[in-house]
């Protein structure tokens, strides 16, 4: 039994492996699928841009006179955190299906199963660095300047990343084994952007609110927020997302190691 645990350990060690050298795979097609997706459509994925340009505005007109904040500060604020809460949000909902839509591949060629999320996670980043220009056109807009510690998105986007990764694994292979499960990610996923401090400030709550205190997403954007308002996040956030990425890695990769072998069978 010990051995067979040990060589299930190490399948999934080369499932991992295998995935990582083969980055230029993932990458591709990453972009390929961005591509496929606005194939007709004439300004292509800048469709998504446009739509969040126009929701961030027309929220910002309306929930900036309804919380009694200044314009120019609330939108920043609202553009930065809608920006990566919509990169979280998608991932997680289009993660239920990573197995399933790639079903074909699963069954006919022999990819790493990690190859398929690393490419999930890719065209999530793609998206997002197209989104990426509403929050310079309201920076230039309000001639607002962050200052050198937008540099400090990169760390913060890459450990977001890290933990986004083993979410969306996690998400894949509960959904894949229990369709049941996507309805309840989608309603969770609605109810968290409302707890979530993205069309509210966390400053008009108090500061020692269980909201804020026992929800990993505050901590999460606050890592990539902070940088683009010219702030340093928090110490804290740093600590829970790597405390995060770590134990959420660890319990991840333990169900991969078990339920790997069986994922084929579930895609039908």
């Amino acid at each position: 039994m010990a051995l067979k645990g040990r060589s299930l350990v190490l399948l999934a060690l080369q499932d991992i492996r295998k995935a990582a050298l083969q980055y230029r795979v993932w990458l591709h097609l990453g972009w390929v699928e961005v591509k496929q997706r606005y194939r007709r459509s004439i300004i292509g994925p800048w469709w998504i841009s446009l739509s969040m340009l126009i929701f961030i505005v027309m929220m910002g007109l309306v929930f900036s006179r309804l919380l009694n904040q200044r314009l120019d500060e609330y939108i920043p604020f609202f553009t930065a955190g809608f920006l990566f809460w919509t990169f979280i949000s998608t991932s997680l909902i289009e993660a239920a299906e990573i197995f399933k839509s790639n079903s074909g591949f699963i069954k006919q060629i022999n990819l790493p199963y990690n190859l398929y999320v690393l490419k999930h996670v890719m065209r999530q980043s793609i998206c997002l660095m197209h989104n990426f220009v509403v929050y310079v056109l309201v920076c230039l807009f309000f001639k607002f300047n962050p200052g050198v510690n937008i540099f400090l998105v990169v760390p913060g986007f890459i450990l977001l990343s890290l933990n986004m990764y083993w979410i969306c694994l996690l998400a894949a292979i509960i959904c894949t084994r229990y369709r049941d499960m996507i309805p309840m990610i989608n309603s969770g996923v609605q109810i968290a952007f409302f707890v979530t401090p993205i069309s509210w400030m966390p400053k008009l709550l108090a500061q020692n609110s269980l909201i804020l205190k026992l929800n990993p997403l505050v901590y999460f954007l606050d890592l990539v927020r902070a940088p683009l308002l010219g702030n340093l996040p928090s110490t804290t956030s740093w600590y829970v997302g790597i405390a995060m990425a770590i134990s959420g890695g660890m319990i991840t990769f333990i169900a991969f190691s078990r339920v790997r072998s069986r994922i084929a069978f579930w895609v039908d």
